[in-house]
């Protein structure tokens, strides 16, 4: 994708923090940047978080509350839905889906705090990235620090013995005009081959960077349709040609945990940070909680556009 406009998704969106929108990653060239010059100022020990599944509100209100009250400790979350779950993005217009529908195939419906299109979650590894906003991302563009989370995601993946890499120019594909995130291919995209596998969306907080992504384990578009208005359907039919998954890319579906803990070593290996199993803390929790009750459930909330 080309345009920059608040409309406008793509695998890994970004977005300053005022204006929470989509826009595309450019090219950008992290080479000569070794790992002591990306992490500097990062401390070496990061929190992992493994948590089951939840509601979209406390999904969201959780991811929110650790970009709120981020200050020192990079925070890696993976996370999982207690019910088919649709997730449109911050800028999205509501109108892109048809809630009716989504009650009658009895899948859930939040607003995300991140940009982009349309997800849903349901053969899917949801990830937040949570940043303490510091040198050196707040030395570098957002295009650069969507690439270098891009190439944190690629070791990640290369270790489950996949062929990943980063697109490196935008594509036109059918998916342009969806309003769901996977059938759109842009620029500085993770795919495997021909077909994208991760969806993320970025936005920066005052204290922190939070980045939310799926990964799809497995796919099917069955009914993935049938969430969009009667008029929409027949455009949008043929955009997941470009849609894949690791199901798809390795023969069988892997073991959730196996990839949580390459995406982990991924990220490990490229930021310089161990990540060590934690949990959350009382004011984290406090928080999510509110925000779950009074932002991420709340019809206002989520039809607000």
């Amino acid at each position: 994708m080309t345009s920059k406009g608040p409309e406008h998704a793509l695998i890994l969106c970004r977005d300053t923090g005022k204006r929470v929108g989509d826009a595309g990653c450019l090219d950008s060239d992290l080479k000569g940047r070794n790992r002591a010059d990306r992490c500097m100022g990062m401390p070496a020990a990061g929190r992992l978080l493994r948590m089951g599944g939840s509601g979209g509100p406390t999904n969201m209100g959780i991811d929110e509350a650790l970009a709120t009250l981020c200050r020192d400790v990079a925070t890696l979350r993976f996370y999982a839905w207690e019910a088919p779950t649709l997730s449109i993005g911050y800028s999205q217009r509501s109108s892109d889906i048809d809630p009716a529908a989504c009650r009658k195939s009895t899948v859930h419906l939040v607003r995300r705090p991140t940009g982009g299109r349309a997800v849903l979650h349901q053969q899917d590894l949801t990830y937040s990235l949570i940043l303490p906003l510091r040198p050196p991302w707040t030395k570098i563009s957002i295009a650069e620090s969507y690439h270098q989370i891009n190439v944190c995601l690629l070791r990640g993946l290369e270790t489950l013995g996949l062929k990943v890499r980063v697109g490196s120019r935008p594509r036109q594909v059918n998916g342009a005009l969806s309003p769901f995130c996977f059938p759109a291919i842009s620029q500085d995209e993770v795919l495997v081959g021909r077909k994208k596998v991760i969806g993320s969306a970025q936005r920066r907080f005052p204290t922190a960077l939070l980045q939310q992504g799926s990964i799809l384990l497995d796919f099917d578009p069955a009914g993935i349709l049938d969430l969009l208005r009667p008029s929409d359907r027949a455009a949008a039919a043929g955009a997941f040609e470009t849609v894949g998954s690791l199901r798809e890319a390795l023969g069988w579906l892997p073991d959730r945990l196996e990839v949580e803990t390459a995406i982990r070593n991924g990220f490990s290996e490229e930021m310089g940070i161990e990540f060590v199993e934690g949990e959350l803390r009382p004011e984290e929790f406090r928080l999510s909680v509110e925000l779950a009750a009074t932002r991420y459930g709340s019809e206002d909330w989520t039809f607000r556009r």
